[in-house]
């Protein structure tokens, strides 16, 4: 490993149960056959040792696009762990719902992204993609949906970045009595689409924050906890 790496960037074997995963999680879906694109889809719940159920999202929810007998890749963002992992359809069923029964994983691959789970806010905040070169383009306003010191998730009308991509984030904040714009840079972790309306959610990590940065996010966090 590389001594630049953190425990961050580190992928472990870990139990699905581990992830804390909660009825109407997103997550992503896509058959292991060629030309397969992947679905938005979500988790409805698992018995373990047994089998997960999953099943479509949104308004064109009635098939899940897996076949029964064939091998599935799961991906998706529990709010603290990127996961993934490959299981066997055991079954598919279209009523009193659609959804497919999937073999229960013996572990799942996952990475920490997030020490903490992020606490609701509501302040005004603007989000610009960065590109190669690290120059932000024309902001947008975004809805600020919650925040931890080392992340944070965003609601946008529009898909903002790409998995992977940078956007740079401007929130109007409150530190102490004095207002005070926190300007910090984050990578796209996650992004969904919302099931009952036009709009996104981004899971965003934090990157290179500075010392203030972090000082402000752990007087933010703790506030907002308080």
């Amino acid at each position: 490993m590389d001594q630049g790496a953190t425990e961050a960037d580190e992928v472990n074997r870990l139990p699905l149960k581990a992830l804390g995963l909660r009825p109407g999680m997103a997550l992503q879906t896509r058959r292991l056959v060629e030309g397969a694109s992947k679905k938005e889809s979500q988790y409805f719940g698992a018995i373990e040792g047994k089998g997960v159920m999953v099943g479509p999202m949104g308004s064109e929810g009635d098939k899940t696009e897996l076949e029964e007998g064939e091998v599935c890749i799961v991906r998706g963002f529990t709010g603290q762990y990127e996961y993934s992992f490959l299981s066997k359809v055991l079954q598919t069923f279209e009523k009193p719902f659609a959804y497919a029964l999937l073999a229960y994983p013996a572990r799942v691959d996952a990475k920490l992204v997030r020490q903490s789970m992020r606490m609701k806010t509501s302040w005004p905040t603007t989000s610009a993609l960065v590109d190669a070169n690290g120059i932000a383009g024309e902001p947008q306003n975004v809805a600020l949906v919650d925040i931890s010191a080392s992340g944070a998730m965003v609601k946008a009308s529009s898909a903002l970045a790409a998995i992977g991509e940078t956007l740079a984030l401007e929130m109007k904040v409150t530190v102490g009595d004095a207002p005070y714009t926190l300007k910090v840079h984050a990578g796209v972790c996650h992004s969904n689409r919302a099931k009952y309306e036009e709009a996104y959610f981004m899971g965003l990590a934090f990157k290179a924050l500075t010392q203030q940065d972090k000082l402000v996010l752990h007087y933010l966090t703790q506030s907002a906890a308080n």
